[in-house]
């Protein structure tokens, strides 16, 4: 009864102090100056983030201190060509035209709300088809150094390995999609595979798993989670520590918290505090913010509805961690899947199995993908045996797609529905896992 009556207080001293913090909150509409709306303008401002090479352009946020001549504060997207070079740090001029971002329907026949969005990276306005009229290199910074270290490790995996697979483990490692080919992404979306490259807690928790397993190996328990912490650090270091990976790596080291310090319920509340402490920081995230949602719903039936789940799958084999990874890839599907069909529409009937099949590949394949990175960097010839495993294991992983994707019936469209009809679904779904949760926990004790 105390617990129950600490998490209302909890929950209302958050709903207060999100409120408090949304009242505060500068709202990127706000634009300066809006007559300048639909013209042609010069921006002077810094890039503030490393700018994505998209199939045909380059997008690059931009920090406005000006436009033309006029005093401005806020944040543009620019629209670039694709072989502009532009990086973190630069104070630049462009000049393109200034629109504002609009809704958009999806393939699926989805409105996205490209607006809010965009918003919910702190983004109010869009520069499109500019041009760079006078670009000068920023000075030294940490980010600037870590987006370096990261196009240095994109630039390593794509000489030692070759397409598709070069884009397809930077999918996997760093949530990049610019390379893969149409077909290919098609038939990750089919089989409901797509989640594999898209950088969230449930693939760091992967990698995390995959490293501890190895540090377990000839080290005691507790070296061997300091050790697997430190990797996981490095990992996101290595990747760019962008804000997107930052929150992926907490969530996986709260996965990995439950997991092997077998303290789930420690590990529910440091979700639940660090979920908190991003919406505060950024209040836009928990409607707009896709990655963040599928992360927090993807980690919460991690930690409650994986350790059920495995005693159901004693056919399984144990052996390389194949029946926990098959678990955990149960767990999350069960989770996100009313949000995945409320976000995309996409109801894959292969996905499970698919899902089965690939999970225990991607795990070795992040490995061998981020060993190869690393050791690329130093000699590409040294790299080649971990290059030549991660290769065949994402070709593994593309034939599962393929397969799944081709079977009949393996993918339709849901008719969109609202919101409140998936926030409804979770109440149900929530009290099961929490119910789950707990049988699983008296079973343990």
């Amino acid at each position: 009864m105390q617990n129950g009556r600490a998490y209302i207080l909890w929950a209302l001293f958050f709903v207060a102090a999100l409120l408090l913090r949304v009242s505060f909150l500068p709202l990127g509409e706000h634009l300066a100056p809006v007559h300048y709306l639909g013209e042609e303008v010069l921006v002077y401002g810094t890039v503030v983030n490393d700018p994505e090479r998209r199939e045909s352009s380059l997008h690059a946020y931009v920090n406005v201190e000006r436009i033309n001549e006029e005093p401005a504060e806020t944040v543009l997207l620019a629209r670039l060509p694709r072989e502009v070079e532009l990086f973190y740090g630069d104070k630049v001029v462009l000049k393109g035209k200034l629109e504002l971002p609009e809704e958009f329907e999806t393939d699926t026949g989805r409105l996205f709300d490209y607006p809010n969005y965009l918003r919910a990276k702190g983004v109010s306005a869009i520069l499109s088809w500019s041009e760079v009229e006078y670009r000068e290199e920023g000075g030294a910074s940490l980010k600037k150094y870590l987006f370096a270290l990261k196009r240095a490790f994109s630039g390593s995996l794509e000489r030692v390995l070759p397409e598709p697979s070069a884009s397809l483990m930077e999918g996997v490692l760093i949530g990049e999609r610019r390379g893969l080919p149409e077909d290919v992404e098609q038939a990750f979306i089919l089989s409901g595979l797509i989640h594999i490259v898209v950088l969230s807690g449930y693939n760091i928790s992967i990698v995390a798993e995959s490293i501890l397993r190895a540090f377990t190996l000839f080290l005691p328990q507790r070296l061997a989670l300091g050790a697997g912490a430190v990797g996981i650090l490095f990992f996101a270091i290595m990747t760019g520590a962008g804000a997107t990976t930052v929150r992926a790596t907490a969530m996986g080291l709260i996965a990995i918290l439950a997991r092997y310090l077998n303290r789930p319920a420690a590990a529910l509340r440091a979700l639940s505090i660090a979920g908190a402490l991003m919406v505060l920081w950024n209040p836009p995230i928990f409607f707009h913010d896709p990655s963040f949602i599928l992360s927090i719903l993807a980690t919460f039936g991690l930690i409650t509805l994986s350790p059920k789940v495995e005693t159901y799958l004693t056919w399984v084999p144990g052996r390389l961690g194949l029946r926990s990874i098959a678990a955990s890839t149960v767990a999350v599907q069960l989770f996100v899947l009313p949000a995945l069909l409320y976000m995309t529409g996409v109801l894959s009937l292969f996905a499970l199995p698919a899902n089965i099949l690939a999970l225990p590949a991607v795990a070795y394949a992040m490995l061998a993908g981020f060993l190869a990175g690393i050791v690329g960097l130093l000699n590409p010839l040294l790299a080649l045996p971990f290059a030549v495993l991660g290769d065949v294991l994402l070709r593994w992983i593309m034939f599962v797609a393929q397969v799944a994707s081709g079977l009949p019936l393996s993918g339709f469209v849901v008719p969109a529905f609202p919101l409140w009809i998936a926030a409804a679904v979770y109440i149900p779904l929530t009290i099961f896992a929490l119910r789950m949760y707990s049988a699983s926990q008296s079973r343990s004790n």
